[in-house]
This record gives C-alpha cells, structure tokens and sequence, in this order.
C-alpha cells in the first residue's frame, strides 16, 4: 500500500537559517512517524504563480500543510502572499495553516479563507485568541523547534551570546557592543553557506555568502554585521545548538534564537519586533516580561540586564522546564489530529 502524502507551502529551509531548517525537520519528523511522505514543496516567498511548477505533486497529494511562521501579520506583504497561495490551494483539496502566528489581519478579508481550511494551528494563544473572536475555530500548539531537539541544557556555560537581528541597525548595535566586551559573541542564526536554493532568485545571496566575509578579513571593508561573523557559522544544526547551551546568557534578537533558549535552558532576554510573537511566547510560559525583555532605552546595559535575567533565572527554570514538556504535547496532539483529517 502506497503511504500517503502531504506537500508543503513556505519551506523555511530556503532561508538558510537554524530556525527555519530546525521547523522543517520536525515537520518532516512527525508526518513521517504517522507514515506519511512529502510530495513536495513551495520555498519561503515564492508568489502564487510559483505553484504552477509543483502542480504534479500538489494534485497527487492527500493533504497541504501551509507553515505559518511568523508572516501572518498586519496584512504585510508576506501575509497577502500566503492569502494568495491558500485561496488558490482550498479549490483542490484539504489545506491546514499551522505553526501560524496571527495579528490584526483584515478579518473581513480572511474570515472566509480560514473558514474554509481544514484546520488552522496557531503558535501561541494570542494569536489563536484573535482568531478565536472573529469566529475561526483555531487550535494552539507551540512552534515547531519544540517537537523534537537534543538537550545539551546541562552544558557548563561562560560568556554572553548577542543574536543578529533581520534588522540591520540592531546588527550593527550588537556588533559594536561585542567588540567592546570580550566576554560577549555576537552571533548569527544564519548558516555557514546556503544548502538550498531558488535557483537564479538566490544568486546575489550566495554572492553576500562568499564575498562579504572575504572582503571583510581581507581587506577590512564595511559589510553588514552579520557577514563579519557568519565565516564561524555553521550548517551542522546540532553544533550550533550545542554552542549556544554554553553560554551564561543569551539576548535572542529573534524568535527562533528565544526558542532555542528556552530549549536548552539558557537565560535570556529578548528583543521586541514588528509582532508579539516573542511578547506571546513568554506569556505563555508566565515569565515577567519586565525581567526577560531587552529595554532598549538601556542600550548601555545589555551585558547588565543579561546578568540580572541570569542571576534570577533558577527562580523560573521550573515554568520553562513544564512548557518543554506541554509543547511536545500539544505537537504530537496537533499531528496525530492532522494526519486524520485524510482517515
């Protein structure tokens, strides 16, 4: 009997980036424990003309699982590009939305797409509280990375780890903070190269990737912070989670780099950004946003506030340690409820 397949829309492995490959692996895990194979999938921003060259593998799939990420916001451009894509997709068979963040999208505009879907998965319960009041019957399971990770937590921890940012003038902050302290690394969630490519469409890209650190060292010109130090990146996942275990304390400028703290159990603060995605996170887990969040008006304090978040970390590590266990949980839940939707 020929095992049943699901295709994938906005495959975060195309981003190059530990957050994005980590989702997609535990994605991939827990179809394939449930006995289910991938036909296929749409790369992260692609556009719904895109789908012409998968319609072989869409029409023999049994189901399509959109990942959300962290688009669904403000009916930003990244949003109305998904809205496109499902509304072509639910004319041909059953379309779940999970791993899904959602804020103050036009709900007149959505309420009829979402209503159609076979189910929709939000990443925490702001976002499904949302969606929740403009009649969507969403679900909550936290963000993929939670499903499956290697636990390097009891690693012995030193110095302070300072996360790059999609913003390029929070990168060059950082940057400049590391290079004035030595006991903090500033970091990227970026890998060493890019193992997946669009094609023509990441040219320039893989350009960034092999020139600006080479120009950097070479001849010291200016590039933006992140290629300064993505020559000490790397594409083995498992390392990267393991360096990050063994720091003392870590300020997550994205939410990928918070989850992986929380993971791991390393201290952390984190950085506000254009949703609440990060804000959601630590409510959940009932953590004072007062203690855990950056204040950027004390952008001299950074290393201060990160000892502090350290020194009062044990008293929290209990709340983390209970929301590792729930998330895997309601994953495994959310997949064993996916997989039946088909029968």
């Amino acid at each position: 009997m020929s095992k049943k397949t699901y295709f994938v829309v906005n495959d975060t492995r195309y981003d190059n980036h530990h957050g994005g490959w980590r989702v997609m692996a535990n994605l991939h895990l827990g179809m394939e424990r449930r006995g289910w194979q991938c036909s296929g999938s749409l790369p992260v921003s692609a556009q719904v003309q895109h789908l012409k060259k998968h319609s072989k593998a869409i029409s023999e799939s049994n189901l399509i699982l959109v990942n959300g990420e962290g688009s669904l916001h403000h009916n930003s451009r990244n949003a109305m590009r998904l809205f496109e894509i499902m509304n072509q997709l639910r004319k041909q068979g059953p379309v779940v939305l999970l791993n899904a963040l959602w804020q103050d999208n036009d709900p007149e505009q959505w309420r009829p797409l979402l209503s159609d879907l076979s189910a929709v998965y939000t990443r925490d319960r702001r976002s499904q509280s949302q969606l929740q009041a403009i009649g969507i019957d969403a679900a909550f399971a936290p963000d993929l990375t939670f499903y499956n990770y290697p636990d390097y937590s009891g690693s012995q921890r030193s110095r302070y780890m300072i996360t790059d940012s999609v913003l390029k003038k929070w990168d060059e902050t950082a940057y400049a903070i590391c290079q004035r302290d030595p006991e903090c690394d500033f970091r990227t969630l970026l890998t060493r190269r890019p193992n997946f490519s669009r094609g023509s469409r990441d040219w320039g890209r893989q350009l960034k990737f092999s020139l600006y650190p080479y120009i950097f060292e070479r001849f010291g010109s200016h590039v933006p912070a992140r290629y300064k130090v993505v020559a000490n990146a790397t594409n083995n996942s498992e390392q990267f989670l393991q360096s990050l275990a063994a720091y003392r304390g870590i300020c997550a400028a994205r939410y990928h780099a918070l989850c992986f703290a929380i993971q791991q159990q390393v201290p952390m603060l984190f950085v506000s950004s254009n949703s609440h995605k990060s804000e959601a996170l630590i409510e959940e887990i009932g953590l004072p946003q007062a203690l855990f969040k950056y204040d950027n008006s004390r952008s001299g304090d950074l290393k201060l506030q990160l000892q502090q978040v350290s020194a009062q970390y044990a008293d929290y590590a209990e709340r983390v340690t209970s929301f590792n266990i729930m998330a895997k949980q309601k994953i495994d839940a959310m997949f064993d409820h996916i997989v039946d939707i088909y029968g």
